[in-house]
């Protein structure tokens, strides 16, 4: 399985303009159109989260792609839920500032983590590309100090073996 965001906007397009310089276009993709489904629960209702984020919560829409045989959980903010600052949270893929990266990374991070377990499924390695989903690490360090009684340090040595980290622009 793997777990990502879906940007309601995505990737930008460059076009030139009149006077030859380079623009981006941000289109609105039409979900109904693509091949991407809303994830739901074993009792037949849509499958959200709830994340903290500072002085609010944030509720996530989990959608599933099938591709080949590796199933895609996507999530999304922009639910009229939300507060309008937070459905911007999936809207651009490298959009917005540092707080903005960061929002996306914990979504991504700690929101993965929980819809995997929200699914019930059996992970025993979770791979991480780049920084993105980094607060992966800390939430299922969390866990697992909430669940079995652990010490932070006793669950970061258990959780360990467990996370495995790639990137493709080293420095």
């Amino acid at each position: 399985v793997a777990v990502g965001l879906l940007y309601s906007q995505g990737y930008f397009r460059q076009y030139l303009n009149a006077d030859g310089w380079q623009q981006e276009a941000y289109p609105f993709y039409d979900y109904s159109t693509m091949p991407v489904d809303v994830c739901y629960r074993a009792d037949g209702t849509p499958l959200t989260i709830e994340l903290d984020y500072p002085e609010r919560k944030v509720t996530c829409q989990v959608w599933q792609v099938n591709v080949g045989r590796v199933t895609l959980y996507l999530l999304d903010t922009n639910l009229p839920a939300n507060d309008p600052s937070d459905r911007e949270i999936t809207a651009r893929l490298y959009g917005g500032d540092l707080e903005m990266r960061v929002k996306q990374e914990i979504l991504l991070g700690i929101g993965g983590v929980r819809v995997l377990a929200e699914l019930g499924l059996p992970v025993s390695v979770y791979h991480m590309n780049e920084g993105h989903s980094a607060f992966l690490g800390l939430e299922r360090i969390r866990m697992l100090m909430e669940q079995r009684g652990l010490s932070f340090d006793e669950a970061r040595a258990s959780t360990s073996a467990g996370n495995v980290f790639t990137t493709h622009t080293p420095v």
